[in-house]
């Protein structure tokens, strides 16, 4: 039975072991999945990163490209500006030679010396023409002369006639050939002038004719140049129109920040004014200080002024860091507004002078307090055993509204003054007695409490009669608060010295140093009712919020 139970238990130990592992598995595969998923994740975000900076760098790129063509538009509307003016200059150039040509032409007289040249040619071959005719009628004339002579003559001088004649025969077909080669000249010279003014002509035309086109095309590149020129200077306007809009809107968004700046400054004057009357009221409620009651009337009233000019400075001090902020941005549009921060910074200045002020106020209202209670510590000495019979009452309301509380026991043996006797039959242990601060407070109940609203004549006033039921009250409740505090505190330090224990080490040497701040601790002796002087409870309960 008990090997089956055995085997039993191993099988759902196996079985639950199986099921661990396979948990686990799916636990992994899961993991697996999930890294994967991130990883896939990661790259995806890591490529949308690359993207991303790739984007960026195309973008930084094409507007480094249009930077560049804005450049290269510059630098090409300076060049088309420069080449305009050069041929604005070549043009006139044109046109001046143009004009020396045309006076050439009109001044000029060579072309009227060609032509003269050229008359006079056609004159002097007109009669060359005309020697040539004369010169053949007179070889005609002389031909048949020859012949006569030979039929008639026959004598000895016929040969020497004959070849004078042919001599001269000769001569005049030279001279006539020589008359032919000129006219052929002059021909071929006239020709060639008239070439020449043909090709002059030609050149004249074209260079004309490229004038005209260079001056078309020039006109062209004119009215291109002056329509960008128009569009340049329409965005320029454009441009210009939208500085002065940001100009208006710098402008307005400084006007704002100037009366906002004024306004605080009339909130802060205003706070001023009110911190002002503060004074003059804290002023006015030093001089009412003549009793103790009153006095201590115009410590609560004068701790809610400032309790209230507090949150005011609160408010004033959030108010000013946003007039701070709005400051400081409308600093970095404008460095005119550096003076007047300046001012708001000096009138805080002033503000904290005045807080210290109040603060000096309240430190020498605080010394009047405690010289009052003193002086009042002093007039008690006698009523060391009287105790008011109203904080009795308070005390056992309170014993009774808290359950039977032992700090409340603890308050009230030491106040009424318990003898050991009396402790041990309303069963009061001796370990809970004297706890801190309470204890200090607490060691002259009889002296202190019954000098402050006990030992007195039954004659009193109603007004004395209430303020000392009110004063009682806020005695034992500070008190009883001071004695919660004071256990608070010693648990916390129970705690903390527990815990230290736990982390050093079981020694002897470590528990006799654990245990010896609570063997010597001066705060845990219990002094007796009359022992502890007064100057320890005021040391004590300097602070007048704590008494509140």
């Amino acid at each position: 039975m008990a090997g089956y139970q055995k085997g039993s238990i191993s099988e759902e130990e196996r079985s639950s072991f199986t099921t661990k592992q396979a948990s686990l598995e799916n636990e992994i595969k899961q993991l697996k999945q999930q890294l994967s998923n991130n990883s896939e994740k990661e790259t995806e975000i890591r490529r949308r990163l690359e993207d991303e900076t790739k984007r960026s760098e195309f973008l930084q790129q094409q507007l480094n490209e249009l930077k560049m063509d804005k450049e290269r538009m510059t630098t090409s509307m300076e060049e088309l500006q420069k080449e305009l003016s050069e041929k604005k200059s070549e043009f006139r150039r044109v046109q001046d030679e143009q004009s020396k040509r045309d006076k050439e032409h009109v001044s000029d007289g060579s072309l009227q010396s060609l032509r003269n040249m050229l008359m006079a040619l056609q004159k002097e071959n007109s009669s060359l023409k005309i020697e040539k005719v004369k010169l053949d009628a007179d070889l005609k004339s002389m031909k048949s002369t020859s012949q006569k002579t030979v039929d008639s003559t026959l004598d000895a001088n016929k040969i020497s006639d004959l070849e004078k004649v042919k001599k001269e025969m000769d001569s005049l077909k030279r001279a006539l050939q020589d008359a032919s080669r000129e006219r052929d000249k002059a021909v071929q010279d006239l020709a060639r002038l008239k070439q020449h003014l043909l090709d002059k002509d030609l050149e004249d035309q074209e260079k004309m004719d490229e004038d005209s086109k260079l001056i078309e095309e020039l006109r062209v590149v004119c009215e291109q140049q002056r329509a960008h020129i128009m569009q340049l200077e329409r965005a320029l306007k454009v441009e210009m129109a939208k500085q002065e809009e940001n100009k208006k809107v710098i402008s307005e968004e400084h006007q704002r920040s100037n009366e906002q700046i004024e306004n605080l400054n009339y909130k802060l004057a205003s706070c001023m004014s009110a911190l002002e009357s503060k004074n003059v009221e804290l002023l006015n409620l030093q001089t009412a200080l003549g009793q103790y009651y009153a006095e201590s009337e115009a410590k609560d009233r004068l701790g809610g002024d400032l309790a209230v000019a507090r949150e005011e400075l609160s408010k004033l001090s959030e108010s000013l860091k946003v007039a701070n902020q709005t400051i400081e941005i409308s600093r970095r549009e404008k460095e005119d507004m550096a003076t007047k921060l300046s001012q708001a910074e000096r009138m805080l200045a002033d503000g904290k002078r005045s807080m210290q002020k109040l603060e000096d106020d309240n430190s020498r209202l605080r010394r009047a307090l405690e010289q009052s209670m003193t002086t009042v510590n002093r007039m008690s000495l006698d009523s060391d055993n009287s105790v008011d019979r109203r904080i009795v009452i308070k005390l056992l309301v309170t014993y009774f509204q808290r359950n039977h509380s032992k700090e409340v026991l603890d308050l009230m043996v030491r106040m009424l003054g318990f003898s050991e006797e009396d402790k041990q039959r309303i069963g009061f242990a001796q370990s809970n007695a004297g706890r801190g601060v309470v204890r200090g407070v607490l060691g002259l109940p009889g002296r202190l409490v019954g000098g402050i609203v006990g030992g007195g004549p039954s004659g009193k006033s109603t007004q004395s009669s209430q303020d000392s039921q009110s004063f009682a009250d806020l005695w034992v409740d500070f008190l009883l608060k001071e004695t919660e505090e004071r256990e608070k505190r010693e648990a916390s330090e129970a705690a903390r010295q527990s815990q230290q224990e736990s982390h050093t080490t079981t020694g002897p040497s470590t528990s006799s140093s654990i245990q010896q701040p609570s063997q010597h601790n001066p705060s845990n002796v219990a002094p007796g009712p009359s022992t502890m002087p007064h100057t320890a409870w005021v040391s004590q309960n300097r602070n007048p919020q704590q008494f509140r």
